[in-house]
């Protein structure tokens, strides 16, 4: 945003410097109708022209993108609330709930060894 205006603001001091040293007076010829005025005015119209159009190409995107994160900043409150709740419905169970005994450790299984009565061992 800072960075925007800056440009636009040495741009319009370059077109301020450009319309002071081109006082030269022109004829424009815009869709038939012939136009008298100074070079500077016409470049200087011919920059704003391309300003707006520029605004015009921009804006539906930017509309979108703001739309886009509005709703979104709205499904962040909305699921916020919903884990806070879920936090503290949580937080009411466990305390109400005495907490679980251990399990008991269970009996290590003894290791596979080879024996003679094993039919599937052979040597």
């Amino acid at each position: 945003m800072v960075f925007t205006l800056i440009v636009a603001f040495a741009l319009a001091i370059v077109a301020a410097i450009f319309a002071l040293q081109n006082p030269t007076m022109v004829t424009a010829n815009f869709f038939g109708y012939l136009v008298d005025g100074s070079l500077a005015l016409f470049v200087i119209i011919g920059l704003g022209v391309g300003f707006l159009i520029g605004i015009l190409v921009m804006a539906p995107g930017r509309i979108k993108s703001s739309i886009a994160n509005s709703r979104h900043r709205r499904r962040i409150v909305e699921l916020e609330a919903t884990l806070e709740a879920r936090k503290s419905a949580v937080e009411s169970r466990s305390s109400k709930e005495p907490a679980a005994p251990a399990p008991k450790p269970v009996a290590p299984v003894p290791s596979a060894e080879k024996s003679d009565t094993d039919p599937l061992s052979h040597s």
